[in-house]
């Protein structure tokens, strides 16, 4: 677990963010290899999409469907505030499996552990009897 979470810090420091937060497609959205709207798109996020993102400027670094890119930040709405990746308090599960086993299962959006990757149907709630 401790060894997840140093590699989940590593991932962050090495793009540059230190904090992110849960946010939700207002619309469809492209997600782009770099920001800008000249960089090219790699996929279409659909509208309604919960992601967690870590924005700076006018652009949200994101990850869907297990693509790593750029959201225009005009794009998306806060659900969350911005909670740090790393630290005290930090919880990661790797998979729904180890989230059961550790009697965690399921957890709402805004709960330490949550993550959209774990959240297949949408509905805020990872794990559920739906994921």
């Amino acid at each position: 677990m401790r060894h997840l979470v140093r590699m989940l810090a590593l991932s962050v420091t090495l793009l540059g963010l230190s904090e992110a937060a849960t946010a939700v497609t207002t619309t469809s959205a492209n997600l782009r290899r770099a920001p800008g709207t000249n960089a090219r798109v790699l996929g279409v996020v659909p509208g309604g999409t919960l992601l967690l993102v870590a924005c700076q400027g006018e652009w949200c670094r994101t990850t869907y469907g297990a693509r790593a890119g750029y959201v225009a930040r005009s794009l998306v709405r806060p659900v969350t505030g911005s909670a740090r990746l790393a630290g005290q308090g930090t919880v990661y599960y790797r998979s729904c499996a180890a989230m059961r086993a550790a009697g965690a299962a399921p957890i709402r959006l805004g709960r330490p552990g949550y993550r959209t990757g774990l959240d297949r149907n949408h509905n805020s709630v990872a794990c559920d009897n739906g994921d």
